[in-house]
This record gives structure tokens, sequence and C-alpha cells, in this order.
């Protein structure tokens, strides 16, 4: 566990398959928007559209979007294009659902090369970029592990960025289950929010297996904020793919 002399953040390698113990370590894991723990609303996913930030000029609803732009950005009128409606999308989902599975095929070959840290320079522009963004990061505790919950997620690369916790998954079901039948008298919104934080309430359950690159990324995004540093992001690999946004090169 972490103290104020030994961050969580020292430990962490990105890229790293990881067991977390959740009957030994404080971990909480986030999936929805509106997941809520301990009376902290986890809206931590890239697909969050509450935290606005700017790169190079240029306004962002999310990390996610900035992230999609990475794997099409090549200098090409094709890559601009796409870039382009990933920024039009309705939201975050639709232009991961939408745009890129229209255009799966012309993402950059390299980019498995680079995404991680893409995402960790992703993340940190919204960091700096955002004070609402900094405040939630700084509102959960030192030691908690955060973690993304992929269990169910399909795609294939649920365990990149997070991990599974499959009787964690059955735990929270059975409990939402048993709480729609005793409370039928609730309102559809009320209902939700009782199962919500009901659900959230269970976490000493299982274990989580995966490389979670994305809880990893926001432990080591909270740290830096704390001790106003910044991540150790390669950027010299950054800067070796030639990564252009919205007609820009990035410079790192």
């Amino acid at each position: 566990m972490t103290t104020n002399n030994s961050p969580i953040s020292n430990s962490i390698i990105l890229d790293h398959e990881e067991v977390y113990d959740s009957s030994i370590q404080n971990v909480w894991p986030f999936k929805h928007v509106d997941d809520i723990v301990e009376g902290i609303k986890l809206d931590l996913c890239n697909m969050t559209s509450c935290y606005p930030f700017t790169v190079n000029g240029f306004r962002w609803r999310s990390s996610e979007e900035l992230y999609l732009a990475g794997e099409f950005s090549n200098d090409t009128t094709e890559h601009l294009s796409i870039q382009e409606e990933l920024r039009a999308a309705k939201s975050p989902y639709a232009a991961k659902r939408f745009v890129k599975g229209k255009h799966r095929k012309e993402v950059r070959e390299d980019f498995p090369e680079f995404r991680t840290q893409w995402m960790l320079w992703c993340v940190w522009q919204k960091c700096k970029g955002n004070l609402d963004f900094r405040m939630k990061l700084l509102s959960i505790p030192d030691d908690v592990i955060l973690v993304e919950e992929t269990t169910t997620d399909t795609g294939g690369s649920g365990q990149i960025w997070g991990c599974s916790n499959r009787e964690l998954v059955e735990a929270r079901k059975a409990k939402a289950q048993s709480i729609t039948e005793k409370h039928a008298d609730l309102t559809k919104k009320n209902l939700a929010f009782l199962i919500n934080v009901e659900t959230n309430a269970i976490r000493k359950v299982g274990l989580f297996k995966g490389q979670n690159n994305i809880g990893k990324i926001l432990m080591i995004c909270r740290d830096c904020i704390k001790r106003g540093t910044e991540p150790q992001i390669d950027l010299n690999l950054l800067h070796s793919k030639n990564i252009y946004i919205l007609g820009k090169r990035l410079t790192f």
C-alpha cells in the first residue's frame, strides 16, 4: 500500500499484466460515467465528456476523441478527414463505435508501438487543461488502486486498458436483482441510484486481472498533480512517430 512517502505510482509499470487482490487491496473499480463510490462520482473513463480541454488550439470534449485521433494521425488528407469526423460525432461513444468502426482498416499500422504512451499524454493534457478533472483525481484517497472494470467488454482491448473480475460482476448482478425485487415501489430514477450506490459498495470480491493501463495512467496523473511534477512520458518515442492532429504536427 502507499504512504505519503511512498506513492502508489512508484510501483506502476505500464503494459504489464497485474493481479489485484480486492480482499487485501483498496481497489475502486469504475466502468460507467455515473458510478458512485463512497460518495465520489467516478466519472473517470475516457468516454466522459464533462471535462473538455484544449490541445494546440483545438477543444476536445474527451480524452477518448483525442486518443482516437492518434490512431489516424498520419500526414494525409484521409486521416485529417477521419479526425474531423471523430470530432463531429455526437458523443465519444459514437466516435469510437461508428467512426473508428467504419475506418478500422485505416488505423496506423504502428499505433500499437506507441498507444500506451499516447494515452498517457492525452490524459495528462486533460489533467492540465481541466481544473475540475484535476480536483476529481485529488478527491480520491492516496491508497486507492483505480481499476477500469472491463469484464464484459468486447473488442479485444479490455485486458489492455482494464481488468476483468467475473466474481465481482456476478456478485453485483445478484445484488442489483435483489434490490429490484425488494424495492418495486421506487421510481425508475431512485431505483437506479440505489442500485448504483449499493452495487459499487461491493468491492472486496474476487481478483482483478489485466494490464489496467487506464487505471495506472490515472494514478500516475493523480500522483503528479499532488507533487507538482510531470509524468515520465516517452516523449522521444511520440516525437519519432510524427503524429499529426488536425493538420499540425505535434512537437511534444
